[in-house]
């Protein structure tokens, strides 16, 4: 054979449209097979054709270019038909309110998801060259979510909770939206906007995380030697395969030999990279491999070139000093803008997870196989199915076909079907858990309600209050009528049975007076005056004076008192209140001071309205004045003690108006307050006389306080500390007597009761007795007021009345009115009528009518619904000639009277009910129906009307409880991701089995309410349920170590707590350290299952070997319980090595072992807990980890890449890892320095030659290029 045709025959012709699939296929497979030369060299021609063609053919976007399939309309109309049915089987009571929100739901979307196909198909058999289907499917942008929506329909939307809103979007972005259709979409555009913003935040630092946690994991050594390793199983959810086992082990190394089970053949041994096809040999023969993992791996803060398998970058051996870590941060951290932040609540069962279909392969009669055991169910749509208990074979012709647990029939035995017919839908598995959601049913009709099989049941909780539940399926039938509402308080004119014509009074309000009076009403108000009681001044005039800027009204009574009026003309004034103050300065003092009582007693009141004064007596007063200052105790001028003559400037700009001691109050250099105590101050006091001085107390004149200083009045004695000692200082002191001499002005009472009213002086003061009084102008200590004495709860009308001969002259009438309000009429009820019964200055006795509110009845009919002996009847039916309907029938009627008749029902021969209604009358040749609706109430529903209650339209009668499955925001997406990698504790945890064993679950009401587990040693543990959590496990089900019980999510350190409990209970034979690596292990791969799941949901392929090299470094520490006879403390974060490291050394020595518990830390946990300081100050809490590593002395060893940048070293990784550097030039052998101790020698250059031909062409490395050039070449550093 000659070159050319070797050439020829290894070259492979594609006749087919590549795509993005197609080219990626491609280069992969030139980049295994010819090397990265030429596969770069086979992407540039790829470009060039690329954007030659693309040149030629100058693909634009038209509006023409969107094509609606023709189907469309069919489709649609289709659907539509589908859901009218629904609607008339909700509309006859067949389904309930759930079901058919359920069916309409389901049915859009398979009209939506087959539209979305034909869109597909007619492109394709249409115009396989529009630019638009190019776009799409060429994978160059866009996709055939988005073409859904410029030439499908776009579906379903959202509400803002989160429901579905059952009104699809039929139309088009080509054909443009209806008003409705854009405002439902509108919400959804608006979250999709805000999410993106929110998740590349969210997504950028979990990157930065992750890169922290990861970053110092470096390929540092060869083969670490270990024989551990995990076992890869295909990632299943269910019975669906979501990544099967050839994708998980390719770029892996083996752990131990595949042997084919059938044969006994050695497929692959210990420490073989596995490839491509031999993933897919492997991936054949057997359902588990153990492979070596970063996880397992035992080289020291790294991980071995085995253990990490294959570099997926380039499809071979990782390279020596290669930053895996990093790698494997940002593989996890760049797909986290692609994932959604929060899934919808989906409304109903519906949770988008689309049941598989069984079809079938040809036509025939169904059979069913003895195995197959079934029985009957209600679907989510409310039919009536069969549902496979035990998993057996339907046949059909000679075809078998097995169906599955669970899954729903289609068919029935014996029916007739036809190739491609469905047989059986395969519900998806209960993997997520459900919750009880509710859902309430309105009614549309106005009538009498009417329970058929319903046995509602009552249950009275704790707190008291009564639910009413429906035991069972059943129905609820509204009976047509028109329902008038009773405003409160009225009462009923007609009976059950009583004939009304439009205009009869259905009911009537009566408004009464309480307490009678004379009426006061204009025409065309709302509200009737009654006037019970009134009180006039006749001997007193009222004046408008004006004081400045200011204006009040005051009264001049006969003995020349002046009273200032407090109220306002016009407002209302209720018992007790103040209605004037007697203008009047007898009790005004000039400063401020102290106030002492002597025989004065006050009652209740408060500082604002003042104290009344009980009982008359004296106050005295020790005037004082108060500064208050709040300013730098630097500007005081005088000292605290130092006695002033008035007009002194004791602070700055601020002068004494007495002469005095002055106390100074300060705080935190700050000048509070100054007060000048006035009085006569004494200094050298004689001890003798002292003795007779009370401190703080008032002392008669005649006193002696000195040999030759009696003093002549009373005075309030004090002792002072001032600058020459301590000094006695007599105060002056005032006596103010308190009297009332004030009489209560002249009253005339108007009304037959005006004993009910009356003004009363009262005098108040505004302070306690012994209190200080602050304040530098004189305050008033006591006032008169002249209060309204009325009955409690009755308020008055403040009048002035003008008098009749004096102008600018008034009179105060004080009157008590009662109002009537009457009903504000409105046009929207043009039924209901007031009319008032009294005149304006009729006088009425109390108990009077004086007004009535009549509901009066609109058509004609017969009153039904008034129940006898209730306390208060709110509502009146009229059965109206409209509510019946009258049939006439050639034959004899098949009904009875009293019967229910949903729609298409047969009331005689050929005869049918043109809508559900209850059968009235049945004569001879004639049916009469009222109309009336069905709704049809799942058992354990909450009834809100009881047998017999009237609705209106709209009103609430029942609300459905149903399960649907827990779409909860944290099930998926960017927060789930965070919060497995952060280690945090779910919201609500599953319980987990602590030991294997059988599980005994007790029901109540078909609900399992409680959970044991009977362990193979026969000990039973109980497991208390938390109110939200569903039990998942069956009756007599095996569960292992650590399965869950109950619903929710599995918290990661329960899961290692459990296992390491475990593991140390049964391997007593096994040390401390075996335990814990068994225990994380199982705890790794969970979370490397549960984030792999996470990424899978959403579509995006992540190698697991990523995931673990950031899982390895949150499950490499542990905690000390008890340091043993080592140096370490309780408490003490250390890595699991070196601990062992410590153990081993004691049980050289015979000292006791550290005893501790394997932690996961979660990534920013970690990254604070890493060995270097450098790297840890630079992620977060700075001055924390600075301060710490600064007391505990600790060293840095700069092994990881952030710390060597930050001192502006080499990175050690890449062609700065310590394999490269120190080498030998003498001939071209290249000496390797491999973790410290291990040298390969290896002849380069032959190496190369070998592989090189001349024709090839080449991409050469650094290094490469060094063991290629001549010496020459090499430039040495030193010249």
């Amino acid at each position: 054979m000659t070159s050319n045709q070797k050439e020829t025959k290894n070259k492979t012709f594609y006749n087919k449209v590549i795509d993005k699939g197609g080219l990626k296929k491609l280069i992969a497979k030139t980049f295994t097979e010819q090397g990265s030369a030429r596969c770069a060299s086979v992407c540039d021609q790829l470009k060039t054709l690329g954007f030659r063609y693309a040149t030629q053919a100058a693909v634009s976007i038209s509006v023409e270019d969107l094509k609606i399939p023709p189907i469309k309309k069919e489709m649609l109309a289709e659907a539509e038909s589908t859901i009218k049915n629904t609607l008339s089987r909700y509309a006859n009571g067949e389904i309930t309110e759930v079901e058919r929100f359920q069916k309409v739901i389901d049915t859009w979307n398979d009209t939506s998801e087959s539209l979305k196909d034909e869109v597909v198909k007619n492109f394709r058999e249409t115009d396989p060259l529009n630019s638009v289907y190019m776009m799409a499917f060429s994978g160059a942008r866009g996709n055939i979510s988005q073409v859904r929506q410029l030439v499908g329909m776009r579906g379903l939307m959202a509400d803002p909770q989160g429901e579905i809103i059952d009104l699809p979007i039929k139309t088009n972005f080509r054909e443009g939206l209806t008003v409705t259709e854009y405002i439902i979409s509108s919400y959804g555009a608006r979250k999709g906007l805000v999410d993106t913003a929110l998740r590349t935040a969210d997504s950028g630092y979990l990157t930065r995380r992750l890169v922290d946690v990861s970053q110092d994991v470096i390929i540092r050594e060869n083969d670490c030697g270990t024989h551990r390793g995990i076992e890869v199983t295909p990632m299943k959810d269910g019975d669906r395969i979501l990544i099967p086992l050839s994708d998980r082990l390719f770029g892996r190394v083996l752990a131990e030999d595949v042997i084919d089970p059938g044969t006994g053949e050695v497929i692959a041994t210990r420490n073989q990279a596995i490839d491509d096809d031999l993933a897919k040999a492997i991936g054949k023969a057997v359902d588990k491999v153990k492979v070596r993992s970063p996880l397992t791996c035992e080289t020291a803060r790294s991980v071995c070139q085995k253990c990490y398998g294959w570099s997926l970058a380039h499809g071979d051996w990782v390279n020596m000093g290669e930053a895996i870590g990093i790698i494997a941060a940002q593989s996890i951290g760049e797909p986290g803008t692609q994932l959604t932040m929060r899934t919808f609540h989906t409304g109903g069962v519906f949770t988008g997870e689309v049941a598989r279909r069984i079809t079938t392969p040809t036509s025939g009669t169904v059979k069913f196989s003895k195995k197959l055991k079934v029985r009957e169910t209600r679907t989510r749509h409310g039919d009536q199915k069969l549902v496979v208990e035990v998993t057996g074979d339907v046949i059909v012709g000679a075809e078998k076909i097995s169906v599955p647990k669970d899954s729903l029939l289609a068919v029935r035995e014996g029916d007739v079907i036809q190739e491609n017919d469905l047989i059986a839908e395969v519900m998806p598995q209960k993997t997520r858990s459900t919750e009880k959601v509710t859902k309430d049913v309105a009614t549309d009709l106005s009538g009498e309600v009417h329970f058929a099989d319903i046995a509602p049941e009552s249950k009275t909780d704790k707190q008291g209050n009564t639910t009413t539940t429906a035991s069972r399926n059943g129905l609820i039938w509204v009976l047509s009528g028109q329902v008038y509402n009773l405003p409160p308080g009225a009462e009923p004119a007609v009976k059950n049975g009583d004939k009304v014509k439009p205009g009869s009074v259905l009911a009537e309000t009566k408004l009464k007076t309480k307490s009678g009076g004379v009426c006061r009403f204009e025409e065309g108000s709302r509200e009737i005056e009654i006037i019970t009681a009134s009180v006039s001044l006749d001997q007193a005039d009222i004046y408008l004076e004006h004081h400045g800027s200011q204006q009040q009204y005051v009264i001049h009574t006969q003995k020349g008192d002046r009273f200032a009026l407090k109220v306002v003309q016009g407002t209302k004034v209720q018992n007790n209140q103040v209605v004037a103050e007697l203008i009047d300065d007898t009790y005004t003092t000039n400063t401020g001071g102290l106030i002492r009582y002597a025989g004065l007693e006050t009652g209740r009141g408060n500082k604002k309205q003042g104290y009344e004064v009980i009982k008359e007596g004296t106050i005295v007063w020790i005037p004082e004045e108060s500064h208050e200052i709040n300013k730098d105790i630097s500007l005081l001028l005088v000292e605290d003690g130092q006695y002033v003559e008035a007009g002194t400037e004791i602070v700055k700009d601020i002068f004494c108006q007495s002469s005095g001691v002055v106390e100074v109050v300060q705080k935190n250099d700050i000048l509070r307050e100054i007060i000048v105590k006035p009085g006569q101050l004494y200094l050298d006091l004689d001890p003798d006389y002292l003795a007779n001085i009370d401190e703080d107390n008032i002392i008669p004149p005649g006193t002696q306080i000195a040999p030759n200083n009696i003093t002549e009045e009373e005075y309030f004695a004090q002792f002072v500390d001032t600058n020459e000692g301590v000094g006695l200082l007599l105060r002056p002191i005032r006596q103010f007597e308190v009297i009332n001499t004030t009489q209560s002005p002249s009253q005339e009472s108007l009304n037959t009761q005006g004993s009910a009213i009356n003004l009363k002086p009262v005098m108040r003061t505004f302070f306690k007795d012994g209190e200080r009084v602050k304040s530098v102008e004189g305050v008033q200590l006591v006032t008169t007021q002249l209060v309204l004495e009325t009955h409690e709860g009755m308020s008055a009308d403040i009048e002035l009345v003008p008098h009749e001969a004096e102008e600018g002259c008034f009179r105060l009438q004080i009157v008590v009115l009662e109002s009537v309000l009457l009903r504000r009429e409105l046009e929207t009820e043009p039924n209901i009528i007031t009319r008032v019964l009294v005149e304006d200055g009729q006088e009425i006795a109390p108990g009077d009518v004086v007004g009535t509110t009549q509901i009066l009845c609109q058509e004609e009919g017969i009153i039904q619904g008034v129940r006898e002996g209730v306390e208060a009847i709110r509502r009146v039916l009229v059965v109206r000639k409209s509510d019946m309907i009258d049939i006439q029938t050639e034959s004899k009627p098949t009904c009875k009277a009293g019967d229910f008749v949903t729609q298409g029902d047969l009331l005689a021969e050929n005869v049918t009910a043109p809508e559900s209604a209850k059968v009235l009358k049945v004569e001879d040749n004639r049916v009469v129906l009222r109309y009336a609706r069905p709704y049809r109430v799942s058992a354990g529903a909450i009834l809100h009307i009881e047998q017999g209650d009237l609705v209106q339209r709209g009103d609430n009668l029942v609300l459905l409880v149903f399960e649907r499955a827990k779409t909860g925001d944290i099930v998926q997406g960017l927060p789930r991701i965070e919060e497995l990698l952060e280690a945090r504790k779910p919201k609500e945890p599953a319980l987990l089995a602590r030991r294997p064993g059988f599980c005994q679950v007790e029901y109540r009401d078909d609900e399992a309410i409680d959970v044991k587990v009977i362990e193979d040693d026969g000990t039973i543990t109980e497991y208390p349920l938390s109110p939200n959590q569903n039990i998942i496990v069956n009756d007599n089900q095996r569960v292992e170590t650590g399965d869950p019980l109950t619903d929710g999510l599995a918290s990661p350190h329960e899961l290692l707590e459990i296992f390491y409990a475990y593991y140390q209970e049964q391997k007593d034979n096994q040390g401390m350290f075996e335990c814990a690596l068994a225990a994380l292990e199982k705890a790794q791969l969970f979370l490397v299952n549960q984030v792999q799941g996470v990424y899978q949901s959403q579509g995006i392929d992540i190698s697991d070997k990523h995931i673990e090299v950031i899982v390895r470094q949150m499950t490499s520490k542990v905690r000390v319980d008890d340091g043993g006879d080592t140096i370490r403390l309780p408490g003490e974060l250390v890595e699991l090595r070196q601990i062992e490291k410590d153990n081993e050394t004691m049980s050289i020595t015979g000292g006791a072992p550290v005893q501790y518990t394997p932690l996961i830390m979660g990534i920013t946990k970690s990254s604070l807990n890493t060995d270097s300081f450098i790297s840890a100050a630079s992620f977060q809490e700075t001055t924390r980890v600075l301060t710490e590593a600064a007391i505990e002395g600790k060293n840095d060893w700069l092994r990881g890449l952030k710390e060597n940048v930050i001192i502006g070293r080499l990175i050690p990784a890449g062609t700065g890892f310590n394999a490269y550097e120190r080498q030998d030039w003498e001939g071209n052998d290249v000496v390797r320095e491999v973790n410290g101790n291990d040298y390969a020698l290896m002849d380069e250059s032959n190496r190369l030659s070998s592989s090189l031909t001349d024709d090839e062409d080449v991409i050469i490395d650094d290094q490469s290029a060094r063991t290629y050039s001549p010496d020459s070449m090499i430039i040495d550093d030193d010249e």
